[in-house]
């Protein structure tokens, strides 16, 4: 018999009905035991979550309404499925999360195990836990190195339906390789919610860069909660760029778990009419010697607006540690907002950790110099954000990448 809630605390939607678990778990019926029984456990413990306080500085400045499941009925019956394109290597496993579970459910063992970033969104986070039916599973043996990058596509869902996904990702000692994420629409004219659940994890002198691009319609939801763990002389590189969905929440959380990893986020936004870019992040230092840099740019116009509340988190064994953090906001209309938290918690001595946010509107004169020389306005902003993004832009490595990314932001304002 499948548990039941005592009060409509967590029945936002039709979907999360009493009897709607039963239904699903009947539907993956193909599914190994152990894997039932987490989604059970899962189930379970969103049940048991408490009542949501109106005060909780995990979800300062956030219209909590705007991102909850309330204006979606159902899980998408019939989801576009994923697309992937990488080449086959010896060596390394890229597969769909169902046809992981189909033909090699063992790889799958540890994902019980595996936690969420925990920074606010503990219901979307178990929801995706119960429901995940899509996602990404890429795995590399031990000294494995491929420069080509890894590609996936995902697709939000419509007809107002909602989508869960896992991607996991685990890199074995001494491995490098790029991955390329792209969130999509599957509809242009309906919206949906698609909920974004990754696990990565880099063993000792792995490497993994990282290129994610979110530009579902301005009818959809979209949030990306993501738990990155670093071993010893491990590298992650991140840059995110996010440009669609009505309203979006991104929690990334990086434990640099191995003396000298090192925990690169890169994040920019560009944001019109009235989206909404919630952004949530964690550098977690629990080992000496490691270091963090991370750097969030939002670019708004209209009446966007961005939240950035960030921590760097030393614990008392992780002396030397140099961690950083950066929130800059560039403001292209009056009407535009930006709310910015940055904080420290420094347990240790031996350490270089500093913290900063800026805020600052379109430089009236630089635009009025590109306006007098016949330049559009639309494309005077672009130019100007394509500079205000070019330090994160650059980081992209190769030259095919960096001009991804450039042609991306220049397609947003045409």
């Amino acid at each position: 018999m499948v548990s039941t809630p005592s009060h409509s605390k967590h029945m936002d939607s039709q979907f999360l009905t009493p009897d709607f678990f039963e239904s699903f778990s009947a539907k993956r019926s193909w599914e190994p035991g152990w894997l039932a029984d987490f989604r059970k456990d899962s189930w379970d413990k969103f049940l048991s979550l408490p009542v949501k306080k109106n005060k909780d500085e995990r979800w300062r400045f956030s219209p909590r309404a705007r991102l909850g499941f309330s204006n979606f009925d159902q899980l998408a019956e019939s989801p576009k499925p994923s697309i992937l394109n990488g080449q086959k290597i010896d060596g390394i496993l890229f597969d769909t999360l169902d046809q992981t579970i189909l033909n090699a459910p063992s790889n799958l063992l540890d994902l019980p195990n595996m936690q969420g970033p925990n920074l606010g969104a503990d219901d979307t986070f178990l929801l995706g836990c119960c429901f995940s039916e899509s996602g990404v599973f890429l795995k590399s043996e031990k000294g494995i190195i491929e420069k080509k990058p890894f590609k996936h596509c995902h697709f939000a869902p419509k007809n107002n339906q909602s989508l869960f996904q896992t991607n996991i990702i685990s890199l074995e000692p001494f491995s490098e390789l790029t991955i390329i994420e792209i969130f999509e629409s599957e509809d242009m004219d309906t919206g949906g919610t698609l909920s974004n659940l990754s696990h990565i994890k880099l063993a000792e002198g792995a490497k993994l860069n990282r290129i994610l691009i979110q530009k579902v319609n301005q009818l959809s939801t979209f949030n990306h909660l993501e738990s990155i763990q670093l071993g010893r002389n491990s590298e992650f590189t991140n840059i995110s760029l996010q440009l669609g969905g009505a309203q979006s929440r991104s929690e990334s959380k990086g434990v640099i778990a191995g003396e000298g990893a090192s925990f690169n986020n890169f994040s920019l936004s560009l944001g019109n009419g009235e989206q909404l870019f919630d952004q949530r992040t964690v550098q977690h230092h629990i080992s000496p010697h490691g270091k963090s840099n991370l750097l969030y740019k939002n670019a708004l116009l209209d009446e966007s607006k961005s939240i950035f509340s960030g921590l760097i988190k030393v614990d008392p064994i992780a002396q030397n540690t140099d961690a950083y953090q950066t929130n800059r906001n560039l403001l292209l209309s009056a009407n535009a907002e930006a709310d910015s938290l940055p904080g420290l918690e420094i347990l240790a001595n031996e350490v270089k950790c500093s913290h900063g946010a800026t805020t600052s509107k379109i430089d009236n004169q630089e635009l009025f110099y590109l306006l007098s020389r016949g330049i559009h306005r639309n494309v005077a902003e672009k130019l100007i954000v394509l500079g205000f993004f070019d330090e994160i832009i650059r980081e992209a490595g190769t030259q095919e990448n960096i001009e991804l990314l450039r042609d991306e932001i220049s397609h947003h304002f045409n």
